[in-house]
C-alpha cells in the first residue's frame, strides 16, 4: 500500500512519495520488497497515488528485483484497504502490508499461524506499552479502592501487516475510501474468524520524522535491529 501522502513526514514527502524515501543507500520499500522475495512472493501489487511516477519508474515490472510486479492506481486516496476493491478477486491468500515499514517479520510463520486459526483475516500486532506519567487512584464513588503510581498499560497495536482469504474481498467496495479498520469491524460484525499475530522480531512503522531517524540509525548500526 504506497499512495499515501505521508503528511507527517513533510517537507521529505511533498515531491517524494514515503515509500520511496532513502533507508540507508536505498529506497525504504526496496527493503519491503526483498523481504518478500526472501519469503517466497513472486507476484506484488503495489497500490500508487501521490508521485506514482517515481515509485512505477524505479521499481518497473519488477524483474529487476526478482519479482512480477503490477500497479494498482487510486484516482483518489481510497484508504488503508481501497485498493483492494479495485483489484481482481485474489484467488488465494493475500498478503497486504503497508509500504512504510520495516520488519524481520516470518512471513511463511504467520501464513501458518492464520491457517491454524482458520481465519479469514489476521492481522499482525505490536506489542505497546504506555506508561502514564502520574499515580492513578482508582475509585468506587467517593471511596479509594486502590493507588498505582506511575502504571504501564499493555495494548497491541495494529502492525499495518494482513492475510486475507479471497472470501473477504467481496466485503470491499469497489471505489470507494475503506480502511482496514472498516474491513476488520465488518467481519467482527458478521462473526466471521480475525486472528492477531503476535511480531516478535523487529518492527518500525516510519510515519514520523522520530522514526525516520532511528530506521537511518539502526541501518548504520545493525546491532540495533534485534528480534
Amino acid at each position: 500500500m504506497a499512495g499515501g501522502f505521508g503528511e507527517r513526514l513533510r517537507p521529505l514527502t511533498e515531491c517524494t512519495p514515503k515509500p520511496m524515501l532513502p533507508v540507508g543507500d536505498r529506497p525504504l520499500m526496496e527493503s519491503i520488497i526483498d523481504g518478500l522475495r526472501a519469503a517466497g512472493i513472486e507476484r506484488v501489487n503495489i497500490s500508487v497515488h501521490h508521485q506514482s511516477k517515481k515509485i512505477t519508474d524505479h521499481f518497473g515490472d519488477g524483474s529487476n528485483f526478482g519479482i512480477n510486479i503490477n500497479y494498482v492506481t487510486e484516482d483518489r486516496p481510497l484508504g488503508t484497504a481501497g485498493a483492494l476493491g479495485i483489484m481482481d478477486t485474489p484467488q488465494e491468500t493475500l498478503l497486504v502490508i503497508n509500504g512504510d515499514i520495516l520488519t524481520q517479520l516470518d512471513f511463511r510463520a504467520m501464513l501458518k499461524y492464520h491457517r491454524e486459526h482458520n481465519s479469514e483475516l489476521t492481522v499482525a500486532v505490536q506489542n505497546y506499552d504506555l506508561q502514564v506519567p502520574y499515580g492513578v487512584i482508582e475509585c468506587d464513588g467517593p471511596n479509594v479502592q486502590r493507588f498505582i503510581e506511575k502504571p504501564v498499560i499493555k495494548n497491541f497495536v495494529n502492525a499495518g501487516i494482513y492475510l486475507l482469504e479471497p472470501s473477504v474481498h467481496q466485503l470491499i467496495p469497489n471505489g470507494e475510501k475503506f480502511d482496514m479498520t472498516d474491513l476488520i469491524q465488518r467481519l467482527l460484525s458478521q462473526g466471521r474468524p480475525v486472528a492477531a499475530f503476535p511480531i516478535h522480531e523487529y518492527w518500525l512503522d516510519i510515519g514520523r520524522p522520530e522514526d525516520y531517524l532511528e530506521a537511518q540509525s539502526n541501518i548504520k548500526d545493525p546491532g540495533q535491529v534485534t528480534g
